[in-house]
Order: C-alpha cells, then sequence, then structure tokens
C-alpha cells in the first residue's frame, strides 16, 4: 500500500519543489519534442512535390538505369554527376547506344587519371534491350570500339582505379623569381601540417597545367623568356611513387621604363596630344592589356566608343639580368558617338519602366560605354536575370542604338535547409524564394526552421533599389519559440525599413521600424526574474556592418565590424522604453600558409534611460555561452544567475575570443581557443563584475558550406552549478 509522506522540514520542501520542477521541465521537453517532429514532418512534406497522375493513360517507357560501383559513395555519386553531360535533356533516355558508354568510359578514365590512377580498369555491365546481358572492359589507352548497334536498359561501371601516384619527391633547379614553396604550391597542395599522399597526387595532365601556370607566373613579373620543364620523371608501377625536377631557365627580367604616348581624335592624322610616362613596373601581356584598357577608359567616357590602343617596343637597353623597354602607345578614338535609342529584349515578365530606372544612359547622350556597361551590372544585381548582354546596332557613324539582352531567371526557387549544433542538435527546414514579384523585380522569402529546441519563421519582401542605386526598401515579418535555459523565449513581430549599401567603404547600414511581441514564458513560480515577462515593443533598429574579410565561410585575412541600435519607446506604438546596444568584431590574419590566428570581440548592454530598470523586456537581457560564445557552457548558460543558481541574464557584457588554427590538411585544421566574458546582472556595474573564463581545443572539417567543428571548452573558474566543460559540434565559424 503507497504511503502519503507529509512534507515538513524548509531541506524537504525544498527538494520537493525541485522535484517536481524537473517533472514539469520533463513533460515540457517531451511535448514540446512531439510539436517539433510533428513540425518537422510536415515541411519535409510539403516540400515534396507530388504529381498526380492519370491512371487513364498508358505509363510512359521507364529510363534507362545507370550505375557506377567501386569508386567509394561520394566518388561513386560524383563520377555520376559528372556523366549527366552526356545526357539530352533532363530525364535519361529510355535505352543508352555504343555511343554513350564508349563517351562515358572515357570521362571516367580520364577523371580516374586527373584525380592519380593512372591505369584504371573499367568494366561495363550492359543489360540490353533483348535481356542479355554484354561486357566490355577498358584496361589500356587505346580500346577496340564497341559492337554496333547497342540498345541498354542498364549500364553498371565497375571501375578498379589500381594503384595511386603521387610525388614522392619533387625538385626545383634554376628558380631565384618566386620562393621554392611558392612554386611547389602550383604543383602540389602544401596548405597543412602533414603531407599526405593525397594531397600530392601526379597525373600528366596536372603536371602539364602546373608547369603552365608557373610559367605564367613568372611572365607576369617580367620573365618573358621564362620556360620550365620536368626532367627525371620516374614512377614506381607497384607503389605509384614519383620522383621528378623541374627545371627553370628563368632569363633577364623585362621592365617597362617609359611609354611614350601619342593620341589621335578622331580620323585626323595628326596627333592632338603626346606625352611620356615612366612605370617603372614588370613587362608582361597583362601590364600591356591593363594600360592599354586603362587609356581606352579616359576615351570611352567622353564618348568614343571606337578608341583602339596599340603598344609596341621602341627601343630597350639590357643590364645585367635585367632588359630596360622603352614603350609606345598610339590611341586612335574613332569618331564621336551618340545614343540613338535604348531598347530591351527578353523581358516577358519584368516591367520597361523597372529596367529604365536601372539605365545612366538616355536617348542623345554621349555614348559612354562605361556607362552601358554600369547599367548591365545594375540590371543583372536586380537578381530576376540568369543572363544580361550588351548589343550595339549602328545606324550611322555618329549614332548607335543600344539593346539589352536580357535572359529571364526562375519565378520560384526551394530549398530544403539542413544544420546542428551542440544546443539545438538538428535544424531542418525548407526555404521558398519568389523573385520577380508582379514584375518589379521585388523578391520575397519564406524561411521555416525546426530544430529540437526551437521553431522559428522570417519572411522577407525586398523592393531593390526602390530609392536610387543601392537604396533598398524591405519588409520583415519573425516569429520565435525558443527553449532557454531557464525560460521559453517567444517572439514575434514584424517591420519595414531601408537599406543601403556603400560600395566604396564595403559598407551596409539599414534601418527599420520593428514592432514585436515579446514573452518569457514557462518559467518557474519561485525564479525570480528581473523586467517584464510580457511586453509590447515598438523600436526603431539600426544595423551597421563593414566586412573586409577575404572569405565570409573560411576567413584567413582581413576583419569584420558589426553594431545593432534598438531604441524602443511607448511613443512608436508599444508599452516598453528601453535602450539596447550591441557592437562585435572579427580580425584574421595568417601566420603562414597553414596557421592561422582569429580574434573577436563583442559587446552589449541594455538600459531603461527613461524609465525603470524593472520595465526592461526580459527577453531584451544578454544570455553569453555556446559554441559561438564562451565554448565551456552551453547556449545561455554563461549568464548571471540568481540566488537560486538560476540563469536570470546580464544588463551588459564584454566578451572575447581567441583562436589559433593549425592546418593539419587541406581540408582538416586543429584549433586551441580560449574565450572570455565578463558581464552584469543590472547596469550599474558596468562593465561587469563577474567573469568566466574557457579554453579547450577542437578540430574542424573543410566543407563547401562551412566548416564542421567539434570542440571541447573546459572552464577555468566555474560556479557552483556550472559544468567543469561543454562539447559542441556545429556548423559555421564561431564569430
Amino acid at each position: 500500500m503507497a504511503r502519503l509522506h507529509q512534507v515538513t522540514s524548509k531541506s524537504e520542501r525544498a527538494a520537493f519543489d525541485r522535484v517536481c520542477v524537473v517533472r514539469k521541465r520533463i513533460r515540457r521537453r517531451f511535448a514540446c519534442l512531439g510539436r517539433n517532429l510533428l513540425c518537422i514532418w510536415l515541411v519535409v512534406f510539403m516540400a515534396i512535390p507530388v504529381r498526380a497522375q492519370d491512371a487513364a493513360q498508358p505509363a510512359p517507357p521507364k529510363p534507362a538505369k545507370l550505375k557506377i560501383s567501386g569508386y567509394g559513395l561520394l566518388g561513386n555519386l560524383r563520377l555520376r554527376q559528372m556523366l549527366r553531360i552526356l545526357q539530352e535533356g533532363k530525364t535519361p533516355p529510355t535505352l543508352y547506344d555504343a555511343n554513350f558508354v564508349e563517351d562515358a568510359a572515357l570521362l571516367l578514365v580520364s577523371r580516374l587519371n586527373d584525380d592519380g590512377f593512372l591505369r584504371p580498369v573499367i568494366t561495363a555491365r550492359l543489360t540490353l534491350d533483348d535481356g542479355t546481358e554484354a561486357i566490355h572492359i577498358w584496361d589500356e589507352p587505346v580500346e577496340e570500339p564497341m559492337q554496333r548497334p547497342i540498345a541498354a536498359r542498364a549500364v553498371q561501371f565497375e571501375i578498379d582505379p589500381g594503384v595511386f601516384y603521387y610525388f614522392e619527391d619533387l625538385k626545383f633547379s634554376g628558380l631565384d623569381a618566386v620562393p621554392e614553396k611558392t612554386a611547389r604550391a602550383y604543383f602540389v597542395e602544401t596548405g597543412g601540417l602533414l603531407s599526405l599522399k593525397r594531397n600530392r597526387l601526379y597525373s600528366p595532365e596536372r603536371l602539364k597545367r602546373s608547369i603552365g601556370n608557373l610559367t605564367d607566373q613568372l611572365h607576369r613579373l617580367g620573365y618573358q623568356n621564362a620556360s620550365v620543364v620536368t626532367t627525371n620523371i620516374d614512377s614506381n608501377p607497384q607503389t605509384g611513387a614519383t620522383r621528378a625536377t623541374v627545371v627553370v631557365q628563368q632569363g633577364p627580367q623585362f621592365i617597362v621604363r617609359s611609354v611614350f604616348q601619342e593620341l589621335y581624335i578622331d580620323t585626323n592624322a595628326e596627333p592632338a596630344e603626346s606625352r611620356t610616362v615612366y612605370p617603372g613596373e614588370p613587362f608582361s601581356k597583362i601590364w600591356e592589356q591593363d594600360h592599354g584598357q586603362s587609356l581606352r577608359t579616359n576615351y570611352f567616357q567622353m564618348g568614343y566608343p571606337d578608341t583602339t590602343v596599340t603598344i609596341e617596343t621602341a627601343g630597350q637597353s639590357t643590364q645585367t639580368n635585367q632588359v630596360q623597354l622603352d614603350m609606345k602607345a598610339v590611341v586612335h578614338t574613332g569618331p564621336r558617338v551618340r545614343v540613338g535609342t535604348v531598347s530591351f529584349s527578353g523581358n516577358v515578365r519584368t516591367r520597361d519602366a523597372v529596367l529604365e530606372r536601372r539605365l545612366p544612359l538616355d536617348d542623345g547622350d554621349w555614348l559612354n560605354r562605361i556607362r552601358a556597361e554600369r547599367g548591365r551590372y545594375r540590371l543583372s544585381r536586380l537578381g530576376v536575370f540568369d543572363s544580361v548582354e550588351l548589343k550595339y546596332d549602328a545606324v550611322d557613324e555618329h549614332t548607335r542604338n543600344i539593346t539589352y539582352v536580357l535572359d529571364e531567371g526562375k519565378q520560384i526557387d526551394v530549398s530544403l535547409l539542413f544544420g546542428f549544433g551542440s544546443y539545438e542538435l538538428l535544424r531542418g527546414g525548407v526555404q521558398v524564394d519568389q523573385f520577380n514579384v508582379f514584375g518589379r523585380a521585388h523578391h520575397q522569402r519564406l524561411k521555416v526552421v525546426q530544430s529540437f529546441r526551437s521553431s522559428s519563421a522570417d519572411y522577407l519582401y525586398t523592393m531593390p533599389e526602390f530609392f536610387g542605386e543601392n537604396m533598398d526598401v524591405f519588409i520583415t515579418g519573425e516569429g520565435l519559440r525558443r527553449e532557454e535555459v531557464s525560460f521559453t523565449r517567444l517572439e514575434y513581430g514584424g517591420g519595414a525599413g531601408l537599406r543601403k549599401y556603400f560600395r566604396g567603404i564595403h559598407t551596409d547600414i539599414s534601418t527599420r521600424y520593428n514592432y514585436e511581441i515579446l514573452q518569457a514564458q514557462d518559467v518557474d513560480p519561485d525564479i525570480e526574474l528581473l523586467g517584464v515577462q510580457n511586453s509590447r515593443a515598438a523600436a526603431i533598429i539600426t544595423d551597421l556592418n563593414h566586412d573586409r574579410r577575404d572569405n565570409p565561410l573560411y576567413p584567413r585575412r582581413g576583419y569584420k565590424l558589426f553594431a545593432n541600435l534598438e531604441v524602443a519607446s511607448d511613443y512608436l506604438g508599444g508599452d516598453v522604453d528601453y535602450q539596447r546596444m550591441e557592437m562585435s568584431g572579427a580580425w584574421h590574419r595568417a601566420i603562414s600558409d597553414s596557421q592561422w590566428v582569429h580574434l573577436g570581440i563583442s559587446h552589449g548592454l541594455v538600459a531603461a534611460i527613461s524609465s525603470t530598470a524593472e520595465d526592461l523586456p526580459f527577453n531584451r537581457r544578454f544570455f553569453p555561452g555556446g559554441e559561438n560564445s564562451v565554448r565551456g557552457y552551453t547556449e545561455g548558460e554563461a549568464a548571471p544567475r540568481n540566488e537560486r543558481g538560476e540563469v536570470v541574464g546580464a544588463e551588459t557584457y564584454l566578451l572575447g575570443n581567441f583562436e589559433f588554427e593549425q592546418g593539419l590538411t587541406p581540408t582538416w585544421s586543429v584549433v586551441v581557443f580560449a574565450d572570455a566574458v565578463t558581464f552584469g546582472r543590472d547596469l550599474s556595474a558596468y562593465p561587469g563584475d563577474e567573469t568566466l573564463v574557457s579554453v579547450g581545443l577542437g578540430l574542424r572539417w573543410k566543407t563547401f558550406i562551412g566548416p564542421v567543428r567539434v570542440e571541447y571548452g573546459h572552464n577555468l573558474n566555474p560556479r557552483s552549478e556550472d559544468p567543469s566543460g561543454a562539447v559542441h559540434f556545429s556548423l559555421g565559424f564561431p564569430f
């Protein structure tokens, strides 16, 4: 028989309360998990197109089957994708003929050779239309043609790649213009601490391309007579180990000492102007093209679209290992031309008025080819055309019509989304983009994402260049439900704003009005929260983004700055008054071709200058911690706690990140990091009265969608309620 225990002491009451809280959280987590799984199922179900078939119509013939095996799972998929170029149309044919099989085998052998397998064996197993089977094997460079005719319902290529060939030893001789390490990078992959065979693969075609690339580099440096050849190539057919010597004959370096320029206007026989410039730069075909283009550009802007430039050597003198060149550049402008008419072709859905607003040239203007190209660039930036081409049609000697030939792209694009994080675990969703809405080049996007801890939906409607070049108007709508460490965040609302991109300084600035419902739900009754749990926030939000990184996915050099300012007021339609600012910066520096240093810093504060601190929405407090913050903690856990040890967030924080990344191979690297945050539960403790520090180690895998990261952060000074560390598995660069 069950006994009813009566709780009497404070310790028993506290323990009983904690058990109730745990039970409540478990019930809430399981209920949320059921909702999340249902949402994921609905998202995937809605993203899969369903095509109804008419049962009365006869079934169409089945497409022929193509299968590749023997080269690994990813290798087989990659080779099969490559063979799609042999298909006519988007669907496979009903039967494969001998030409397809032979061409496919030739492509497979070529790709395997390029991957370092110089003597592969390709076996084609054919299932013919009459049900019989046939086999053909390619194991020699020259093969007998297949018997014809052949009609195969299925083709399976079985691949035996054979021995992998790689550079065991690569030497250079006679090279002084560039460091040997730089030259070696043209032949093998050098970015990494470990020199793996896979990164030193050898094939005759790759060697030929490497020689050409090194020769081109020497030519660009002014060594016009440079030659690069390989000697003593020795390959072991049993192991694939290859030795070779790269012999470089640089010759003298050619330097452009002076350029004498002559200008002929229209058809005049006498030069209108002449002058001499002294570049003092290495001579190459690239220099010649750039110098000629700079001269042509000057006169394109004046309305001379037929300007030609001829550059030739007028004289030279030889010094020690150097040849000084005196060049002559003759400029013929041709006739000055005006614009007749400007028209468009190929715009079926896009309105002419939308296109005309993007053009900097009008009828009767001087024909400035630079401005005409500028118009082509602005039309391309609309994002509704697959291609934009420019065509000139002569009306007479001094008049030409301009036609922009447009190829409109697809209107709707559906993308499935996937991600993973140590806190939210698996993330999945769908993004639907519609282009050229109403024929005005407007763009709308709906993104729905579901994870095990959050549900979110974002809507964005953009009107590009509504108020001028690089100035867009946008409308947003968003909703978020997310389980935080100590509460459930519920936010939904929308707004409208203006975005301007300043191309000259690589800076994007946007300002918007935003109205949002902010709620902190599922809060335990005995947990003290700071601020308002339910509020309506109406704010003016300004974002500034200045990005000078060399690569947004894998930054190796450069820096990034970001700032966000949010000012909420009841005068704007809400019921709370607060000011919130957040700033961040990142700096990246390459120490060598396989070592990098990354630094990050971010700072935030929220205040209620015109009201009391108790009027701050709890959702607007800061919760540092997680895979992109302090990595010794889970998401939002590196934040202030109350007397009961519950996370209550900060009104101010200062976060710093340091990383040293060492490349192991071109695709793998190891990271040593340190993260530190100081924060204040109240703004009066600015910039903070408590500090947490984490150090750790991580492993990164380079993929085309960003780095896949596995990291462990250890806490140096954890509080009594804090963990000793945390393991994170995530995708993307942390800062």
